[in-house]
């Protein structure tokens, strides 16, 4: 989302190591270059500067003084205090102005700052609690909450943060709303697993719509009158790699080259093409979206069980597999089989990922602070 290309371009992985290189053009780089006071308020630990991350931005706050419940060397922000740290940015900066704002709420463990602990249902079959974060077949162990066993509690909890986040992230869109003409994207990075594939309460481990299935909400400044604009739902795939692009292109800017993801079409009356194809990828999986037809598969046969070096858990394969993606948000159920389309599609895709010479290699590890490199090891963002 900060620079328009997917993974194997920019080259950035899950891994705490990896850092943006100074090659990659960032879109807070790009509206610096036009005049805006750039700014970022992040809630955690994966976004730290050190990362680079930090690239066009003149204030990056990557502030964290809050312990997580289950990993106290582990610091993040709540919605509360992100909220505030933006609004800070606000009231000192110089229009016109860009502002990133990152909040970590809803993530494990759901236990937002106002609610008291959850509890079980009756006659509800408990699940297992793991000794490690990947979530497959039972609770990951920086999940748990103390007398929770049962899914019904965890999805409470996780509703609990949801609302507690709304509450905030609204305070802040209010205040912007009623001082400015904004332009707004509210999106997010992944979805969660309630039980899909088996997996729960977890994210990052494969590219079903369950994890790549996310909001995405944008609002233009108001040119016409209250019954002029309307909202809409638009069902056609969008990748939310194109949000760089698509804040280039509110700004009145060009959109330089190096953003591959092209803008999201935001007006009903916008000339703009929608993407043929939206291309998901991950570490060991690809997935690709063309018309109202999913296909996924993983880049290569491998073992069950193989180590997973972020959860600390496996990885399992997944079969070849497909569905229908309906206009009213459903899907149909997977079936395992290749399309041939779509099949095609992520060979070549997979082929101009082994051509490009930016695939290869990863980015060298940043040198972190004592600090910083414990609470990534808890995260298992460190090798």
């Amino acid at each position: 989302m900060l620079t328009g290309r997917l993974p194997s371009q920019h080259r950035v992985n899950p891994l705490g190591t990896s850092v943006l290189g100074s090659e990659q053009t960032s879109v807070a780089e790009v509206l610096a270059d036009a005049g805006y006071d750039t700014g970022a308020v992040v809630s955690n630990p994966v976004l730290l500067a050190s990362r680079r991350l930090d690239q066009g931005f003149r204030h990056y706050d990557d502030r964290m003084t809050r312990p997580e419940q289950n990993r106290p060397q582990l610091h993040e922000r709540t919605a509360e205090a992100t909220t505030q740290a933006a609004l800070e940015f606000i009231a000192a900066a110089a229009e016109p102005w860009f502002l990133w704002v990152h909040y970590q709420d809803p993530h494990g463990p759901y236990a937002p700052p106002e609610t008291g602990p959850p509890t079980d249902p009756p006659g509800e079959e408990p699940l297992p609690l793991l000794r490690h974060h990947s979530g497959y077949g039972g609770i990951p162990a920086y999940q748990a909450l103390e007398g929770a066993r049962t899914a019904r509690a965890y999805e409470r909890a996780y509703t609990d943060e949801v609302r507690y986040l709304e509450r905030h992230v609204g305070a802040l869109l209010d205040l912007i709303e009623r001082r400015y003409q904004p332009f707004l994207v509210v999106t997010s990075d992944h979805g969660e697993a309630f039980g899909e594939d088996d997996y729960w309460f977890a994210h990052g481990h494969s590219l079903g719509l369950d994890q790549i299935r996310v909001p995405l909400w944008v609002r233009a400044p108001e040119t016409g009158s209250a019954e002029e604009v309307q909202a809409r739902v638009e069902p056609r795939p969008i990748s939310t790699a194109g949000v760089a692009a698509t804040l280039i292109r509110a700004a009145g800017l060009t959109i330089p080259s190096e953003f591959t993801a092209p803008p999201i079409p935001f007006r009903a009356d916008d000339q703009a093409p929608f993407p043929a194809e939206v291309v998901a990828e991950h570490e060991a999986r690809l997935a690709v979206v063309i018309g109202n037809q999913y296909y996924a598969r993983d880049r290569a046969t491998f073992s069950p069980g193989r180590r997973d070096a972020v959860s600390g858990g496996v990885v399992w394969p997944f079969p070849p597999r497909t569905c229908e993606l309906g206009t009213d948000g459903r899907a149909s159920a997977y079936l395992e089989r290749s399309p041939g389309r779509l099949a095609s599609a992520l060979a070549q895709h997979e082929a101009q990922e082994d051509a490009s010479p930016e695939s290869a290699g990863e980015p060298t590890g940043a040198r972190l602070p004592r600090f910083q490199r414990s609470a990534l090891e808890a995260l298992g963002y460190l090798e």
